[in-house]
């Protein structure tokens, strides 16, 4: 973890220069072949490796417990450790799909440009029960209008309880991978489409403007040192986002995070 503290901004934010090192960082992390390449990392979500949280349910735990959020901030940080080994000043953005930019199908433009664009689309190379995958991945967007708006998120932020929180941020999670759909709209291949990390950077922000808003809430305490496998992270390790040295554009206020 570092103590300077990095600012992760909206992908309809980003500067040129940003841009030109998120694709740089992507490219070259799509070609490694070890446990820093992206095919590796993307393959911890679901397959081949299912290790991802969704609605209290794991393939590796019997255990029902809500680790959707502090898992994924897991999974987004070592990724973006990973795009930080080739450029330093990378950080994730986030998608806001609440946003209507005229003439956009409802993806950003930083990940809808056609090729060369490392974030358009990537190849899957897996061996599955039913089969080889071995294709791009592909989306299959709907209007605009079907993706989430911002009286959804607040209806998100006005849920103090945190199990209600999660559940009503899930459900608008799952909305936009459904929205997207193609890969994104299958829990298996999400994590392999380079959008599916602008997506869950835009939950995880969500959830950091909800601590924000009510600290950690009523989270359960026998989940604080649940270990959020294969990271080696307990729930607790990343409940402030400064501790993992980052910060969101739109939450400057630093905040002390209660009950760990």
């Amino acid at each position: 973890m570092a103590n300077a503290i990095r600012t992760r901004v909206g992908a309809h934010n980003l500067s040129q220069p940003q841009i030109d090192g998120l694709r740089k960082a992507f490219a070259a992390i799509e070609g490694f072949k070890d446990n820093r390449g992206f095919q590796f990392l993307a393959g911890l979500h679901g397959l081949p490796a299912w290790y991802c949280w969704h609605h209290q349910q794991n393939r590796h735990s019997s255990r029902h417990m809500q680790l959707f959020l502090p898992w994924h901030r897991a999974y987004l940080y070592t990724l973006e450790r990973s795009l930080r080994d080739v450029v330093p000043e990378t950080m994730l953005p986030w998608w806001d799909w609440t946003l209507r930019p005229p003439r956009q199908n409802g993806i950003p433009k930083v990940y809808s440009d056609p090729a060369p664009n490392p974030l358009l689309k990537f190849h899957m190379r897996l061996n599955t029960p039913q089969g080889i995958i071995d294709r791009d991945t592909t989306r299959n967007p709907g209007p605009a209008s079907g993706l989430p708006t911002q009286a959804d998120v607040d209806d998100c932020l006005n849920r103090p309880d945190w199990l209600d929180f999660c559940l009503a941020l899930e459900d608008v999670h799952d909305n936009v991978h459904g929205w997207v759909s193609g890969d994104m709209g299958q829990v298996s291949t999400a994590a392999f489409d380079p959008v599916f990390w602008a997506h869950h950077t835009m939950i995880d922000r969500i959830w950091w403007l909800w601590q924000v808003k009510y600290g950690n809430g009523d989270i359960p305490p026998d989940l604080l040192d649940v270990v959020l496998a294969p990271f080696n992270f307990k729930v607790r390790d990343v409940l402030n986002v400064h501790n993992l040295g980052y910060d969101y554009a739109a939450v400057r206020r630093r905040i002390t995070i209660t009950g760990v």
